[in-house]
């Protein structure tokens, strides 16, 4: 393992997950502001509502970027040990944590609830894409070759 893979690895997992959840945080922000179009406040200003939209995104990226982030450490952790570059990893993580860090333990199943936690799966989906790209498809601290490369990439 050369030290400079490791020192681009030590730069693109941080890069990959702060991009992963600030894109996250902004599709759920446009996801919120489609679901109620009075969320932004009165008027009909497109720039008003995709600038709140925006910003809004990025406190929510804030908020469940805080709450889970051990969570995301640890699997971040695991998928560069195990070298794990599949799409479908990413996905299902960004799935998963997405809706673990937005549902509540007890809370009352109505559909208001289910279509936030629809929009917020979406998002983690987008996250995880997000990371995917940024990072995961070099994914690995173990130096690839021949013999141990993975036949389906």
């Amino acid at each position: 393992m050369s030290l400079s893979r490791i020192i681009a690895r030590l730069f693109m997992v941080p890069i990959g997950l702060i991009l992963a959840l600030l894109a996250a945080g902004v599709f759920l922000g446009f996801a919120l502001l489609a679901m109620d179009p009075n969320f932004a406040g009165p008027g009909p200003d497109p720039v008003f509502e995709n600038v709140f939209s925006v910003f809004t995104g990025v406190f929510i990226a804030g908020i469940f970027g805080s709450i889970g982030f051990y969570p995301i450490l640890l699997g971040l952790i695991v998928a560069e040990i195990l070298s794990w570059r599949s799409l479908f990893v990413y996905l299902a993580y960004g799935l998963i944590l997405s809706l673990f860090a937005f549902h509540a333990p007890g809370e009352r199943v109505d559909e208001l609830a289910i279509a936030l936690d629809i929009r917020a799966m979406a998002a983690g989906l987008v996250g995880g894409f997000v990371y995917w790209l940024v990072a995961g498809r070099g994914a690995g601290i173990v130096k690839r070759t021949p013999a141990n490369k993975p036949r389906n990439l």
